[in-house]
């Protein structure tokens, strides 16, 4: 290989501290963002880190609704356009408001602008960027736009982080108890192909307040504001009596980790080319189960294939956020 292609130890450090790298080509894929950011504080960061990341072009964040007091689609859609003005990118993503409730009825989507969202990326015939359809949280939307338009089945894949593991559990997991009418609706009545991260390995995806004191607060307005959040969540939970002590589950992380930061080598050849290897994060390609009402599994050897992750690579995923943090705020 040509050795002017190496940078030298002095040339490394010229480059250091200038623009943040871009690829060369531009991204390799699109994104579409579903999460619940009025929840938990691990979706903020999942998203300022999608927003930093330019292997993946951000077609558009969707607002969700989850579970607790508060945590409306319209507060998840407004805290979007909060984190855009704050990382200086005010109308530059647009952002989407989701449903406010749950399906109401089996096979029957609940219209919202963020599913429609959804359907209009999917459906365009003027790229050839693969559509990655990134969820952390409930299913609601995805399961309405396949609702509203099925062809989409074929036009993307769903990563989503919830679900048991195959092992199942004692009780819903919390992402599929959001929505459980439009969580089996995607995985027993559709096509779309999916990438599932359960509770398991999400779970598994931690940090301590420290790093997030040394490697976020510091990288300007958008930092001090992502760990001010971060800090408030143990606080609020101490009205249950809970001491959260001094770590934090980032499980919504994997979202970015498995759309943006895949391995160089398409995984399938004619073009298009679809950059799918996920490196050094482990999966199973199994039939995708038939879910139940209660977020458990019974096995369909004669389904379509999916992705099942056995494991994330937290080391490139949370070293890659905080180096994007400092690079792109200071710090």
């Amino acid at each position: 290989m040509d050795r002017r292609l190496f940078l030298s130890a002095a040339g490394a450090t010229a480059f250091a501290g200038t623009k943040p790298f871009v690829p060369h080509f531009g991204p390799r894929a699109r994104v579409i963002v579903v999460n619940d950011i009025a929840g938990d504080p691990d979706g903020l960061f999942a998203t300022v880190h999608a927003f930093l990341s330019p292997s993946t072009e951000v077609r558009g964040f969707v607002g969700t609704a989850a579970n607790g007091p508060g945590e409306s689609a319209a507060r998840a859609a407004e805290l979007a356009e909060e984190i855009l003005g704050l990382m200086g990118l005010s109308g530059k993503i647009a952002i989407h408001r989701g449903s406010e409730g749950k399906l109401a009825e089996a096979g029957k989507p609940s219209r919202s602008p963020g599913a429609e969202a959804i359907v209009a990326e999917a459906m365009r015939s003027d790229t050839q960027l693969p559509l990655y359809v990134t969820v952390g949280g409930g299913l609601t939307e995805v399961a309405s736009a396949l609702l509203i338009e099925p062809r989409i089945a074929e036009r993307m894949t769903l990563i989503w982080i919830g679900g048991h593991p195959p092992e199942g559990g004692t009780s819903p997991e919390y992402n599929f108890s959001v929505d459980p009418l439009a969580a089996r609706h995607i995985f027993n009545e559709t096509q779309v192909p999916i990438w599932q991260v359960p509770s398991d390995v999400y779970g598994s995806c931690m940090v301590s307040m420290a790093e997030l004191q040394a490697h976020i607060a510091p990288c300007g307005a958008i930092g001090e504001w992502l760990y001010r959040k971060f800090a408030e969540g143990p606080e609020l939970l101490r009205q249950y009596r809970m001491n959260t002590g001094e770590t934090w589950s980032m499980g919504d992380n994997p979202l970015v980790l498995l759309s943006a930061l895949t391995a160089w080598i398409p995984s399938r050849i004619p073009p298009p080319f679809v950059f799918e290897r996920t490196g050094s994060s482990r999966y199973d390609e199994k039939p995708v189960p038939l879910l139940g009402p209660d977020g458990n599994y019974t096995a369909r050897p004669q389904a379509r294939a999916m992705r099942l992750y056995r494991t994330v690579d937290t080391r490139l995923m949370f070293a890659d956020m905080f180096a994007k943090m400092r690079i792109n705020n200071g710090g």
